[in-house]
């Protein structure tokens, strides 16, 4: 499975070793070729059999089966598969893409089984078309190996002789079955309701604008201003992707107008403390069940991400992955070259840091996500706590840029 690009280092080297020295044999180099050959060769199978075992074989029986007993197997199985990639590899990247993949597929096929359920319970199929939206980690396409749902739902317009009262009475019941048909096949319930069962986060295209203008015009309704920020990292898992389009285009035409709120999300996001103190060293619980611990989400990948999504948005940047999100920074030339080298690198010691602890926990049988934010400094030794330390700066130093350059003179 593991593409030792190391040992073609090591091969390389010897060769070129062999190729300076004027005394070497041909019959030295060519050994030496034909063991690269070999290591190359080897790889290419490892990788090829990965693919075909979960891009290929496990996505097709996630198409097939006809059981949520199934699909949680299957879950699980691609979770497995992919932790055992991580600790050979430790690549983030491959990990959300891989999860990514076998996530959506078990959602599509989740969907799937739900609607047939509402018609052998005399609903019927579909009254419109609509999307499945992700949102949160999901939506950034930066999944982990523990993951609840964050998701939403958008339907169209009715077909010709439809009932808006029964529309959504279909929907709100295929929000409800959806969400518990999830949570039973491995994507635990949101704590703080961000499904489509809780009916704000449900609604036709017409409900949704609405929503959206009665918040940030009128500072009313039930949406939050929080809402507002989940809603920028939503991205479109099955469906018709043109009703999340003309949602997201309304509102981000409002959004990057409405100067006052985005200098409240920003400022917010300046605000976020890291989990560093002013000497370098972490700031750690003093007592409960996380004494010498600290919450690595909360004071670390969140302040990243949120200042990111931020600093985005006011550039009128509106991919949702992080990682491109900065990309997209460099190339528009918003930050420079070292800044977003040294982002994403936090980005990544953050990520690796949260993933290696999800193992921790799910090897020791934790499935409560809360356990799995909470890090103690020293669990990967005195390298990867530099590593922690100068990502936590990093995020401290784009704060500080973004205070300077979009905060400044303002009351914070």
């Amino acid at each position: 499975m593991t593409l030792d690009v190391l040992v073609f280092e090591e091969l390389l080297s010897k060769y070129r070793e062999l190729s300076r020295n004027r005394g070497s044999l041909r019959h030295d180099k060519y050994r030496l070729l034909l063991k690269l050959k070999e290591e190359i060769d080897k790889n290419i199978l490892h990788y090829e059999n990965f693919e075909k075992e979960v891009s290929y074989e496990l996505i097709e029986k996630i198409k097939k089966a006809s059981t949520y007993e199934e699909l949680l197997k299957y879950h699980n199985l691609g979770v497995d598969r992919v932790v055992e990639f991580f600790q050979e590899e430790n690549n983030v990247f491959d990990v959300h893409e891989l999860l990514r993949f076998i996530r959506h597929a078990i959602t599509i096929k989740v969907l799937k089984l739900v609607e047939e359920e509402m018609e052998e319970n005399g609903f019927g199929p579909p009254p419109s078309e609509y999307v499945w939206i992700g949102l949160g980690s999901e939506g950034r396409d930066e999944q982990t190996v523990m993951t609840d749902q964050d998701n939403m739902i958008i339907y169209g317009p009715l077909k010709k002789n439809g009932n808006g009262t029964d529309q959504e009475k279909y929907f709100e019941a295929f929000s409800n079955k959806a969400v518990e048909r999830l949570d039973g096949v491995g994507f635990v319930k949101c704590k703080g309701g961000v499904m489509p069962s809780n009916p704000k986060w449900r609604g036709s295209i017409e409900t949704w604008k609405m929503r959206i203008d009665e918040r940030m015009v009128y500072e009313r309704g039930d949406f939050e201003a929080l809402d507002l920020i989940i809603l920028t990292d939503a991205m479109p898992i099955t469906g018709n992707e043109g009703l999340l389009k003309e949602v997201m285009d309304f509102y981000f035409t409002r959004l990057v107008e409405n100067k006052f709120i985005m200098r409240d999300f920003i400022r917010s996001a300046v605000l976020m403390p890291t989990a560093i103190t002013f000497f370098g060293n972490f700031k750690t619980e003093k007592s409960g069940q996380y004494k010498g611990m600290f919450n690595l989400k909360l004071l670390g990948w969140a302040p990243l991400i949120l200042s990111v999504r931020m600093l985005a948005l006011t550039n009128e940047i509106f991919v949702t992955n992080t990682v491109k999100r900065l990309q997209s920074l460099g190339e528009k030339q918003v930050i420079k070259a070292e800044m977003e080298a040294d982002l994403i690198d936090a980005y990544q010691t953050f990520v690796r840091f949260r993933i290696a602890n999800q193992i921790l926990k799910r090897d020791g049988h934790s499935m409560n996500l809360m356990d799995t934010n909470y890090i103690s400094p020293d669990m990967r030794g005195k390298e990867e706590q530099e590593k922690m330390r100068k990502a936590m700066k990093s995020v401290e130093a784009l704060q500080k840029f973004m205070e300077e350059t979009l905060l400044f003179g303002q009351p914070m």
